[in-house]
């Protein structure tokens, strides 16, 4: 019996502590649950709740809500029609919405995720935003190449974030309709490569298409005349110089390279010339982007100081039913305000107050203060007029007018309003709007008293500056890319070429292996030239006489010179039976270098014969493009320096060359 007893209070003592620690339990395992909400954004849920249960309130699979904050820049029943019509011709069920609220804050993924999710039906799923250079849509079980058309209108940059919603839509239905699409949203092979997307980096404004697009084609073309111009200039120089110093060595007639100079100044100079009548060509007629902005009727200069008050009166209406209204798109809610509710019905004076998210393409340009007197010319009351721009991600920016009333905060501080509007860091809705009116303290009547006129609605009557595309050309880095960059540029262009052209010289001073396969080459030239003369040819002999004691050196071990050598008697041969041949084939050679052909400065004259080519070079350059062929110790000397019949004889011009003493020379070395 006792055994029972303890048992039975024994398990009343337990069930309690069970119940207890069960509901624990499930309090904790609930309290994640509760979080999340909270990470998802509670905006991006309200926002997409609204506007979902506006598009249930349109035709079923033709749903478009265009939002009351455009009504600054667009007629929103055009918009609507216009927007209408380009999905509708997709053949699939639309949900559009075109609002220029959320802003930035929230994106438009987050927005369309959420907004299909409550939504619920198949379809096309579109959140369209100005300023905005995408077109945002999401495919809800329907089959449309959305990753294609979104591909080719990045790559095509086919919008700016100044191109009009209507036109957006327009242009997206046009390119998911297109029947080319699949070929153009397939890569090249060239979409891959890093330069090409430096390229377009770089490259990219000069279409013009964005804001910084004409300052990039000014900076191009001033690079481009500076380097040019200095590369003219440069050409010049370099082809006086070149004359300058072949006529001090004797030599007035033509260099070799001298019409290259000429026709490469010529080329440079129209170049250059065609670029810069091309960029003013396109800058004079392209459309820039600023151009197409959509933009509604300049403010007037007087209240309500909005081109638009189609979103004041719906916000004025609400205000006259109750003196706090707070947005469904708002970050806040009306739960969120209990105390500052409470002050705003209980005041003394009407205290109209309004939390709603703004932005800068709005009909108020996203200031509170432009909309607080906007409020209060629509409804023609007095009172304390608060504005909040509430979004999510931003600290609220506050904004009050007061309308026949005074208040002894403006009394004591007529400046301080200042501190409690604009924008409150570090603040909420709440604690900013308790600020503000426990700043203001007592408000009373004061009849015909009206604030100042806000500036941001006095800037706001004056049509927005824009330069002119002349203006934004030679703005930037214009003068610095024409008398800096491009003068750089042609001076590094012209040392570049220069050295390219010194280490081509340098490897024909120094030929090595490349002088086997030429002689063999010059000699196969002379033996079918010699095949090809007539017997009564003049210099016949002479030309039998030379290929001979070619072949012969070149059949034993010929070494460097020798090989030089065979190359000099070969194409002597040639010229001989040429008989187009203007000068003596026994006129002198090149002493810089036997390979550049016959001299055009004899040694007739003080110092060496030279080449048309040497003449215009310095005594310097000469020596660097000296003959350097192999001695019999293995260093490479000037071919000058041996003491073999090949130079003593000016390789056959100061001598007659025989096969037997040049055969001998080459055991001997």
């Amino acid at each position: 019996m006792s055994d029972s007893v303890s048992t039975t209070a024994a398990r009343r003592l337990l069930s309690p502590l069970a119940v207890a620690l069960l509901t624990a339990l499930l309090v904790l395992s609930a309290a994640p649950a509760q979080a999340e909400p909270e990470e998802t954004g509670e905006e991006d849920v309200g926002a997409a709740e609204h506007f979902a249960d506006l598009l249930a309130e349109e035709p079923e699979g033709a749903a478009v809500v265009v939002h009351d904050s455009l009504a600054g820049d667009y007629s929103l029943s055009k918009l609507e029609q216009s927007l209408h019509d380009s999905f509708g011709r997709l053949d699939v069920p639309y949900y559009v919405v075109a609002s220029s609220v959320p802003d930035y804050a929230t994106t438009s993924d987050d927005f369309l995720a959420g907004l299909q999710d409550r939504v619920g039906e198949p379809g096309l799923y579109v959140h369209l935003r100005p300023q905005q250079s995408r077109v945002q849509a999401v495919a809800r079980q329907v089959d449309l190449p959305l990753a294609e058309a979104q591909r080719v209108l990045a790559r095509e940059r086919a919008f700016t974030s100044y191109t009009p919603l209507h036109k957006m839509a327009g242009v997206f239905v046009d390119t998911l309709t297109a029947p080319d699409l699949a070929e153009r949203a397939e890569r090249g092979w060239s979409d891959s490569l890093p330069i090409t997307w430096w390229l377009d980096a770089q490259l990219g404004g000069l279409r013009l298409d964005t804001r910084s697009g004409p300052a990039q084609l000014g900076e191009l073309t001033a690079g481009v005349a500076g380097t040019v111009v200095t590369l003219g200039l440069l050409l010049g120089a370099v082809r006086a110089g070149r004359r300058g110093r072949a006529a001090k060595a004797g030599y007035h007639g033509d260099l070799p390279g001298d019409r290259a100079l000429g026709v490469g100044r010529v080329l440079v100079l129209g170049t250059g010339a065609v670029v810069v009548v091309a960029s003013v060509v396109h800058l004079s007629t392209a459309t820039l982007p600023w151009e197409q902005q959509q933009r509604g009727p300049t403010p007037p200069q007087v209240a309500p100081y909005v081109a638009s008050t189609v979103r004041v009166m719906r916000i004025a209406e609400e205000l006259a039913e109750d003196p706090l209204y707070v947005d469904p798109l708002a970050q806040v809610g009306v739960q969120d305000l209990n105390g500052t509710a409470d002050r705003v019905a209980g005041a003394d004076v009407p205290v109209y107050t309004v939390v709603l998210p703004m932005s800068r393409t709005d009909e108020s340009g996203g200031e509170p203060e432009v909309l607080a007197h906007a409020l209060h010319h629509v409804m023609d009351e007095e009172g304390v007029f608060v504005v909040v721009h509430d979004t999510e991600g931003h600290s609220p920016k506050v904004g009050a007018a007061l309308f026949g009333v005074e208040a002894e905060g403006l009394t004591e501080d007529p400046y301080g309003l200042w501190d409690v509007t604009g924008h409150r860091f570090d603040q909420t809705v709440d604690q900013a709007l308790v600020e503000l009116l426990d700043w203001l303290g007592d408000v009373s009547a004061a009849p015909g008293q009206e604030p100042e006129t806000p500036d941001w609605a006095q800037e706001r009557t004056e049509p927005p500056y824009e330069p002119s595309r002349w203006e934004e050309f030679f703005s930037g880095r214009f003068a610095g890319a024409l008398f800096l960059a491009g003068p750089l540029t042609a001076a590094v262009l012209l040392a570049l070429a220069g050295l390219a052209l010194r280490v081509r010289a340098r490897l024909r001073a120094v030929p090595g292996r490349a002088l086997r396969p030429r002689a063999d080459r010059a000699v196969r030239r002379a033996v079918r030239a010699l095949e090809s003369a007539p017997q009564d040819r003049p210099g016949r002999d002479a030309a039998l006489r030379e290929i001979d004691t070619a072949l012969a050196v070149l059949a034993g071990e010929p070494d460097e010179l020798d090989l030089v050598g065979v190359i000099v008697l070969a194409e002597r041969a040639v010229r001989r039976l040429d008989p187009e041949a203007v000068t003596g084939a026994d006129a002198q050679l090149c002493e810089v270098n036997p390979l550049h052909g016959q001299a055009v400065r004899q040694r007739t004259r003080p110092g060496p014969s030279l080449c048309a080519s040497c003449t215009a070079l310095g005594k310097s350059e000469r020596d660097r493009r000296t003959l350097r062929v192999a001695a019999p110790g293995g260093d490479r000397v000037p071919h000058g320096e041996l003491n073999r019949r090949w130079v003593t004889t000016g390789y056959g011009t100061r001598g007659r060359l025989k096969a037997e003493d040049l055969l001998k020379e080459s055991d001997v070395h």
